[in-house]
């Protein structure tokens, strides 16, 4: 059951500019409308004000000509004395955890509501929850609350956000303008509010980000049932919610896309220190290379993406046969809908948002669900995307497999899935049920072929930096050494040397070197030891989740180490007489996720290309296509389905349609 926090002017009055004091309290429809949605939602409702002093009601809210009739006065005034007993004993604001609600709203009070805009309980609970990206709701005079936030170092959290309140021009229709000691519209476009006025009287509500506003009285109901759909957390609510907001037409326009992608760089770099934190609970990765793999990775596809973007979505003209002109054609990218993204735990914030990026910007609304295998990482995620950007169209949903199968029995209209092969056929199995088409991001055994004349210390290290980065939890590491001809024993003290000069002789002391994931998968990598003869490392620690770089050699093809995809910090080498038979090797298996080859020979480059099948071929290096924004990134076979990055992310997020253009004169 959602929890929610309603906060309510405790004053019993309001000092005009004269010094004379006016009646107020909250305004009845203000409070009443929204507790009664709230309340029919399903929703726990908490009412507390300052010093927990009763909540005084604007009785003049409840008279027939301000309520809209007498009818609609009873019942107002009905509903309020239904909740009484909330209203004059409510909590104490200064007592309030607000992270204990899942929404904060502010009901409207009549007046600039003056003990709010000056009380530090509340200017507390207001930067916290604003700061904690889940919904915070006020309206008419509410805004005025937002004076009194406050981040620790005494910045406005609120500069800059979009809002709308009570206005100005509202304020003098009303004759209230020249009696007031300051107006809220001014107060706050004075702290660097971006204020949207409306016409006096209108109901108006406006959403940026987690943060929701109403203009007067009458927004209220309207203000009420977008917070119920924005605190909505189960899977067809939230996917509702998304395919709403994609049904406003909102996410088509270039400017839109940009902005939402200028918010994600806003994230990643404002926020970079507590993702950093998350990466190194969650995996023991060190800042240097958590930034460079995870938030710097992301930062340059998205640059890279925005360069482009208005390029790669321009219609692109076809030519129209004789039989049919004068005529025009023209191919156009539509955005598919709304997006699933299940991100994988290896690289959990880059492999989450990096897909976000091309969703967002083929104009799609997205839903992410991050790993619970990094419950830091995605506690980040479900916090901060709120506040960064448009929640009307992205969404986070965190959980561990029941929160993932409840997704999948929706409908999307692409769904991106990184992982392993086995839960990818449950992915691709449940997508068939509403025909919805899949990228899947899987793995596999990646080899890298050395072949004889190659400088075997520059191999050594490069193969080492690939393998042994993220303590081998990488899709695209390379999994075994495939060494032809005699390279195999030469190769051993060369990849012995790389380690030491990677790590030194204590990996486990080298705040550079990772940690596996978790206990489960540290006992699957220290069971397969034992499978060939150990060239380097081989130590462990169970309960601090470290096994050692390590290189084994004499593995056999049949070896339990070669069956799967190793995914950790255990690199077989195996022994192949020539290249017809490493050919034969790599193509009598799955067709790995990539291929790398170290060789000088450009005739075995050209008959790797020619006679492999592999999502990537590099030679030279590992892991590092992924860096090439204009490269596709995908696998083929068991290693996978679909591209992205760069332009191919557009394509994969998109539809190209066909549009022709006959003249009917």
């Amino acid at each position: 059951m959602t929890s929610v926090l309603f906060v309510v002017t405790g004053a019993t009055h309001w000092t005009l500019a004269d010094g004379t004091a006016h009646p107020t309290g909250f305004w009845a429809e203000e409070l009443a409308e929204p507790h009664r949605i709230f309340t029919e939602a399903g929703h726990r409702i908490t009412i507390a004000t300052p010093d927990g002093v009763a909540a005084p009601v604007d009785r003049g809210s409840l008279s027939a000509a301000a309520a809209g009739g007498q009818q609609r006065a009873e019942e107002l005034a009905g509903y309020l004395e239904s909740i009484r007993e909330a209203l004059e004993h409510p909590a104490k604001l200064a007592e309030v955890d607000p992270d204990d609600y899942d929404l904060v709203f502010y009901p409207g009070g009549h007046g600039p509501m003056e003990d709010l805009a000056v009380d530090e309980a509340s200017g507390r609970i207001l930067t916290r929850t604003l700061e904690s990206g889940r919904p915070l709701g006020v309206v008419c005079h509410a805004p005025a609350a937002l004076l009194a936030a406050r981040r620790e170092d005494g910045s406005w959290p609120f500069a800059g956000y979009r809002m709308t309140a009570f206005s100005n021009a509202e304020e003098a229709a009303v004759g209230l303008a020249e009696k007031a000691r300051w107006l809220v519209q001014d107060r706050l476009v004075e702290l660097g509010a971006d204020f949207v006025e409306a016409a006096p009287f209108t109901p108006h509500t406006v959403v940026d980000r987690n943060l929701y506003t109403g203009q007067n009285p009458g927004s209220s109901a309207e203000l009420a049932r977008t917070l119920v759909r924005a605190a909505a957390t189960e899977p067809a609510a939230v996917v509702a919610r998304l395919r709403a907001g994609f049904d406003t037409g909102r996410t088509r326009p270039l400017a839109w896309r940009l902005a939402q992608l200028a918010a994600l760089r806003a994230l990643l770099t404002e926020q970079s220190d507590e993702f950093l934190a998350a990466l190194r609970t969650d995996l023991g990765k060190s800042e240097t290379e958590a930034y460079r793999s995870e938030i710097g990775f992301t930062l340059n596809e998205l640059d890279h993406t925005v360069a482009h973007l208005a390029q790669w979505l321009a219609p692109r003209p076809a030519a129209v046969p004789a039989a049919f002109r004068p005529a025009e054609a023209q191919v156009v990218r539509d955005p598919l809908g709304v997006v699933l993204v299940i991100a994988p735990w290896n690289y959990p914030l880059q492999l989450a948002l990096a897909p976000v990026v091309g969703a967002l910007a083929a104009g799609n609304t997205v839903l992410v669900k991050p790993s619970e295998l990094a419950p830091a990482t995605s506690a980040a995620l479900a916090r901060l995307l709120p506040r960064y950007l448009d929640r009307e169209a992205v969404a986070v949903v965190e959980g561990a497999v029941p929160e993932t199968t409840a997704l999948l029995e929706q409908r999307f209209d692409h769904i991106f899935y990184t992982g392993n092969g086995v839960v990818g056929r449950i992915v691709m199995a449940a997508a068939a049920k509403h025909l919805t088409p899949v990228t899947l991001e899987l793995g596999g055994k990646s080899p890298a072929l050395v072949e004889p004349g190659a400088d075997l210390a520059v191999t050594a290290q490069r193969i080492a930096r690939g393998k042994f980065q993220n303590a081998g939890q990488t899709c695209v590491a390379p999994d075994y050494v495939l060494a032809i001809g005699d390279t195999a024993t030469a190769l051993e003290a060369e990849l012995a040397t790389a380690v030491e000069a990677l790590y030194g002789q204590d990996p486990a002391a080298n705040p550079e070197y990772g940690r596996v994931v978790n206990e489960r998968h540290h006992d699957r990598l220290t069971a397969l030891l034992g499978d060939g003869r150990l060239v380097v490392g081989g130590e462990h620690d169970r309960a601090a989740r470290y096994l050692a770089p390590t290189v084994l050699a004499d593995v056999s093809p049949e070896a339990p180490v070669m069956r799967a995809e190793i995914f950790g910090p255990v690199l077989p080498i195996v022994a192949v007489p020539d290249l017809d038979a490493a050919i034969a090797f790599i193509n009598e298996r799955d067709k790995p996720l990539a291929l790398y080859a170290f060789t000088d020979s450009e005739s075995t480059k050209r008959r790797l290309t020619e006679e492999t099948s592999s999502g990537g071929l590099v030679f030279g290096l590992t892991v590092s296509h992924l860096a090439v924004p204009e490269l596709p990134f995908g696998g083929v076979g068991e290693s996978g389905i679909g591209r992205y990055h760069g332009e191919y992310s557009i394509e994969t997020f998109s539809h190209p349609k066909a549009v022709l253009d006959k003249p009917l004169s």
